[in-house]
Formats: C-alpha cells, structure tokens, sequence
C-alpha cells in the first residue's frame, strides 16, 4: 500500500496519472491542483503540508505541476514563466524536505530542456548545453529543478529521480488551435471533417517525438517505483515528421479536403528526440503503443467528447 501525493493533477497527464494510480493502489492518492492550494504561495503550502503530514505518512511524490503553454507564448512571457516555475520548484522541495523526507520524489521534466539538433538526446547532454533561445526560461527552470533534487538528495539524503517527456498526446489533450502540435493538429481535422481545407502550420518538414498518454503514465510509475537514477529520458526514440503525422490524422478522422501549409506561423525548432537507451537499460521499460494506434485512439475520443 502506497500513499502519493501528485502536484499538477489537474492536467492532462495528472488527470491521467491519478485515475490510474486510483484504480491500482490500494493506498491514498492526493491530487493537487491548484483549487487545492497554491504552489507559489510559500506560506500556504507549508500549513498544507503540515496538516497532511499529521494525517498520514506519504511513499511518493510526483511533481508535475508547471506553467507552460504551447505556440509562441513562452516568447513574450519568460519572466513569468521564471518566477511562476521557480517558486513552485523551491516551494515543493523545501516542502518534501520539511514534511515528508521518506518519500520519494519523482519530477516531470520536457525535452525542450536539451540543446536544438537533430540526433537524439542522452540524459548527458542536460549539463553543459543551452536550450533553444525561445524556451530558454521554462527549460532553465526545469534544469533549476534537476539540481534542487540532486542538492536536497545530497545535503538531506531524500530519495529522488526525473523523467524528461517528449511531446504528450491522447484522450484528454487539449485540441484547441493555439495548443502544441498533436493536439491542435487532431482538433482541426476532426472539427473540419466534412469542409474543404485544413490549415497546417509549417511547412512539415519539422519532426517531433511522441509519446502516448498511457505510456506516460506507466512510465512515469515505473520510475517513481523503481528507479535508481537522477533521470531518465521517457520516450519511443522515433521521430516523426509533421507532413506524416497530418496524414496518420486525416485517414483517422476521414478528413476528403485540402491540406494548406501556412508557412508564416511559428513552428519552433526543426528537429528533437530523446535517447531511450538508458530508460530500456535501467527500467526494462519501452512504449507499447504505436503511432498509429495512438493517434486513432485519441481522433475516436475527441469524436465522442
């Protein structure tokens, strides 16, 4: 039995994590939104820490809580992102250190993290590079976060460990315009499946790793279970391009119009995936959902939601 706190359990990977840590553990599961108490506010999560501290002892914490949104947001709004995210990180950390020092501590960190070309990732190449300039602040937070853990596991000898995602996608996303590509691309061809065109941002050349929600999920389990490293790249390994995603996603949603390239939109970087060899090597762990699959899964859902 297994008692776990999620922070960031409102969204659409906690929303998806919860449920199925509820369906699997006989212990308790917290889910933190932010209706449920304000990371930033300092004061306010440490009188709710030590209030739940007083009602049970927590196993894990799982720290997806972060401010972030797609498209070109990050651009005009890094200063926000940097004192949004760092306070929450500082505020979680000082948090599990003070209340709950048995747990451990698993955090959720994007691929954005890593420096932009296009051969995959290793966990190695997180210190000693920079992030694309348009990401800089999210990343460096997430950075910032990867050395708050290692300095409390260090200082403390807390138990912790990071998974770094690629692009998220499944039932349950968000599927409107301005979201990040999977989702908005999924959105536009299911609400315009019987009009005459669909407007693709980019040319479709760009290429992206993505990873199916439950595989998210699962994963994310099996690292705050079983991991013994600082982090982990959770993924398939595999690039797709836009141009192949956006015909994956016609045939599922019965698209017959147009496709139309608006190349003026931003795009963001031309190339990114992880290396999964060490997540195989540590985890035994591995996607088990195709592309295909995936994305016939989540055309069906939006169908019918």
């Amino acid at each position: 039995m297994k008692n776990i706190i999620i922070t960031g359990a409102t969204g659409f990977i906690g929303r998806a994590l919860v449920q199925s840590l509820r369906n699997s553990t006989n212990g308790r599961v917290i889910a933190m939104g932010s209706e449920t108490v304000d990371l930033v506010n300092r004061a306010a999560l440490f009188d709710w820490f030590e209030k739940l501290h007083w009602a049970f002892e927590c196993d894990q914490i799982i720290h997806l809580a972060a401010l972030y949104k797609a498209g070109d947001w990050p651009v005009h709004h890094p200063a926000t992102q940097f004192h949004v995210n760092m306070s929450m990180n500082v505020n979680i950390l000082e948090a599990w250190a003070r209340f709950f020092p048995k747990a451990k501590f698993t955090s959720i960190l994007s691929y954005c993290m890593y420096p932009s070309h296009g051969e995959p990732h290793p966990e190695t190449e997180l210190w000693g590079t920079e992030p694309e300039d348009y990401l800089f602040s999210y990343a460096m937070t997430k950075k910032a976060l990867l050395i708050g853990q290692r300095a409390y596991r260090e200082e403390y000898g807390l138990d912790c460990t990071s998974v770094v995602l690629p692009t998220v996608y499944g039932p349950g996303d968000s599927f409107a315009e301005n979201s990040h590509v999977m989702g908005a691309l999924i959105g536009k061809f299911v609400r315009a499946a019987h009009t005459e065109v669909v407007e693709v941002w980019g040319d479709g050349s760009q290429e992206r790793e993505f990873l199916y929600v439950e595989d998210v999920v699962d994963g994310i389990i099996a690292a705050a279970d079983n991991s013994k490293v600082d982090v982990l790249n959770l993924g398939t390994g595999q690039a797709y391009s836009i141009k192949a995603i956006t015909e994956i996603i016609r045939q599922a949603s019965g698209f017959t119009g147009k496709i139309q390239h608006n190349t003026t939109k931003f795009v963001g970087v031309k190339k990114r995936l992880l290396d999964v060899s060490r997540v195989r090597k540590e985890l035994g762990w591995q996607a088990a959902t195709s592309i295909e699959q995936g994305i016939n899964n989540t055309v069906k859902w939006y169908q019918t939601h």
